[in-house]
């Protein structure tokens, strides 16, 4: 029988994303989609978005700020941004041009997405912005922030969303993979040592595996909720 298998957010761990691959033991018949952020940060981002280009990916906000100052001068670049671009060539950013900002799987009743979604919308009608970047909100305002600089009365999305859609989504580095009734994070912090995480359709099973990159994360686990008692990295 195929699978769907999703992959969070690689930031250039290529070893990790190969031993994740073995384990699941992924066949011809899998279909294997990865979450977005295949680049920056971590020691290979060449290597990942050419394992992205052999299967199906959806465009991240790092992809999408790579795009964006694809031709700004080298020393207005951060230097791990000049690090991805110095690696990657033409065809590495016309993949990232033809990238989906999110890909329905109806045969699950499921969406991949990078980061989530406003509450209150059809995912058709969301901003490429929301479905790129959006954390902690309050419905029905369009305003999204960082979960550590949210006001008093903003959550994660996720407390939020009711569907119908269950979301799989990375962009927020969780402790441990967030799993609810409408929305699957699967951004463990593989590049921070967190270990990649994979959910495997049809059966929604989890599989992680240990990092072998281990950046500095910009903060310690926040002392904020994510959803329940899950938290995430400011």
């Amino acid at each position: 029988m195929s699978r769907t298998i999703v992959i969070g957010d690689l930031h250039g761990c290529h070893e990790e994303a190969l031993a994740l691959l073995d384990r699941v033991g992924v066949t011809r018949e899998d279909r294997v989609i990865f979450a977005g952020d295949l680049v920056d940060r971590g020691p290979k981002p060449r290597e990942c978005v050419e394992l992205a280009m052999r299967h199906e990916a959806i465009l991240g906000n790092h992809e999408e700020k790579h795009l964006q100052q694809r031709h700004r001068a080298a020393e207005k670049l951060s230097p791990d941004h000049l690090r991805t671009r110095d690696a990657l060539g033409p065809e590495h950013f016309a993949y990232f041009e033809s990238l989906p900002t999110l890909i329905r799987l109806p045969e699950f009743n499921a969406a991949v997405v990078h980061a989530g979604a406003l509450p209150g919308l059809a995912l058709e009608a969301q901003s490429p912005y929301h479905l790129l970047h959006v954390q902690c909100v309050s419905p029905p305002s369009p305003k999204s922030f960082w979960p550590s600089k949210a006001p008093a009365g903003f959550t994660f999305w996720t407390n939020h969303w009711r569907g119908p859609e269950r979301l799989i989504f990375g962009h927020t580095v969780l402790d441990r993979p967030l799993v609810t009734e409408h929305a699957v994070g699967i951004d463990t912090g593989a590049v921070y040592g967190g270990g990649l995480t994979a959910v495997i359709l049809p059966g929604w099973e989890l599989v992680t595996v240990p990092s072998v990159a281990k950046v500095p994360p910009k903060g310690e686990v926040a002392q904020y909720p994510v959803h329940g008692d899950v938290r995430c990295f400011s």
